[in-house]
């Protein structure tokens, strides 16, 4: 059984995928003790695949609450271990020590998740490095697994992986859970009812892999994207209407609208560190902190440079948000914020309806390069976009250098004929000609779009032919 602070009402909703994660857990849950680590931004599943896992087992589960004392939070951790465990009286376990002395020695079969780990850097330091002179000096007949999970990536790097860290090496096993891939989303989507591929598609647009947004979308009753939009961010009860405000603002505090600053201008299409500034009150030399934080701590930024560079060589790294909704926010809700914290949303709902194939054009592209990197990356060791300073752009260019080849693909969210295809297919043909990193090596040509006229003629002239169907 797993208890926690706050009782909810409990919806009983379909545990989606993790399969791999829940072996995993279940192999090291067998051969007690053992310490495993679970981190991954936020809203991925951490928790949920925790409860999963405690099913039918003895399990209790730790809420590190950043904005509560070591003292109150060791009263609340007292209190649910007599409760559980119905401890006697004399058995004292609300200071730090004894507490990591009891879960360290406890000799009967007991899960134990301690989530939002990494916030005990702020509130108790002494904590970790004390877990860390616990665990080395735990009992032989300890029979606790012990799973703590932040999502705060860059902390829980520092604490467990960094080689200076307080429990480098401790954990048996540091699971990082991703976001679904678009195929896992679709298959989850499926068990929803929604079998349409564009409402699919609309919808991952809107919420990425992020699987926490899509049990809002069941627990509402969701018909498809609109009924989305209109349910859980256009109302005035809508459970994500302040959902990126109070993520920056917990992690963050008063600085959070310099970082709500940044995250708009990445999502209008602002990247290089210079546009960035001009749409900020910060400038270009004072922005990387913001960066690291966003990118480190919160992971949803990413910087990418183009495929034929050297990471610490190149002056072409451009921001890209990686988290779709906090792009979609950045896009069309905080540029209106008066307007959509006034409740006056049939304007803004018109602006994203009008906007939408526009907008969702980079977010194609994204998820097509993702697909095809999956098919290809064993014939081709490096894969990514390339861009020059004069805006000659490939969206997805792949190089094997050991065999001197070098594929590229242009990529496009329509529909295209014949004529449009091979339009597409010279120009990517003259571009793949500047890229000079890869001059003398032989190229092929290739093209991806949702449904591509005459595709068996332009396979028999050489080209690569992806459509959407087949990727998905």
């Amino acid at each position: 059984m797993i208890i926690n602070i706050m009782i909810t009402k409990i919806i009983i909703m379909e545990f989606y995928n993790r399969e791999k994660e829940l072996t995993l857990m279940s192999l090291l849950d067998k051969s007690k003790p053992s310490f495993l680590v679970i981190t991954g931004k936020r809203r991925v599943g951490k928790t949920e695949l925790i409860k999963q896992f405690s099913r039918d087992r003895q399990a209790l589960y730790f809420f590190v609450d950043s904005n509560k004392s070591i003292d109150i939070l060791m009263d609340e951790f007292d209190r649910m271990l007599r409760e559980e465990m119905d401890l006697p009286d004399y058995i004292n376990v609300k200071e730090p020590e004894n507490f990591l002395r009891f879960i360290t020695s406890y000799d009967k079969d007991m899960v134990i998740a301690i989530d939002e780990f990494q916030r005990f850097l702020k509130i108790y330091p002494s904590f970790i490095t004390q877990l860390q002179r616990y665990w080395d000096m735990k009992t032989d007949n300890c029979r606790v697994f012990l799973i703590v999970s932040g999502s705060s990536i860059g902390m829980i790097r520092k604490i467990f992986i960094e080689e200076q860290a307080p429990l480098f090496k401790r954990a048996d096993n540091i699971l990082t859970l991703r976001p679904f891939t678009v195929r896992e989303t679709f298959a989850m989507l499926d068990g929803m009812g929604i079998t349409d591929t564009q409402e699919k598609l609309n919808l991952y647009f809107l919420f990425g892999g992020t699987v926490y947004y899509y049990r809002l979308f069941e627990k509402y009753q969701c018909t498809g994207f609109l009924d989305a939009l209109e349910k859980l961010v256009f109302s005035e009860f809508a459970p994500l209407k302040d959902e990126v405000r109070d993520i920056l603002i917990e992690e963050f505090g008063k600085e959070h609208s310099t970082y709500y600053e940044i995250i708009s201008a990445i999502s209008q299409g602002k990247c290089s560190k210079n546009e960035i500034a001009e749409m900020t009150h910060v400038s270009s030399s004072s922005l990387s902190p913001y960066f690291y934080d966003l990118a480190d701590l919160l992971g949803i930024v990413e910087y990418r440079i183009p495929v034929t560079d050297d990471l610490k060589k190149s002056k072409k790294g451009r921001y890209f948000l990686k988290d779709n909704f906090f792009r979609f926010y950045g896009r069309f809700i905080y540029p209106s914020l008066s307007q959509y914290m006034a409740g006056k949303y049939d304007q803004i709902i018109d602006t994203v309806l009008q906007e939408w194939q526009s907008y969702t054009g980079k977010l194609f592209e994204d998820m097509v390069r993702e697909m095809i990197a999956d098919r290809i990356i064993s014939e081709y060791p490096e894969i990514g976009s390339w861009w020059n300073r004069k805006g000659d752009e490939i969206d997805l260019l792949a190089i094997d250098r050991e065999k001197r080849k070098v594929l590229a693909i242009e990529i496009k969210n329509r529909e295209l004929t014949g004529n449009e295809a091979r339009r597409i297919l010279n120009s990517t043909t003259d571009k793949a000609k500047l890229v000079s990193e890869v001059s003398g090596m032989s190229f092929k040509i290739g093209i991806a779009a949702r449904k591509i006229e005459d595709r068996k003629s332009l396979e028999d002239e050489g080209f690569s032919v992806w459509e959407l169907e087949e990727l998905l």
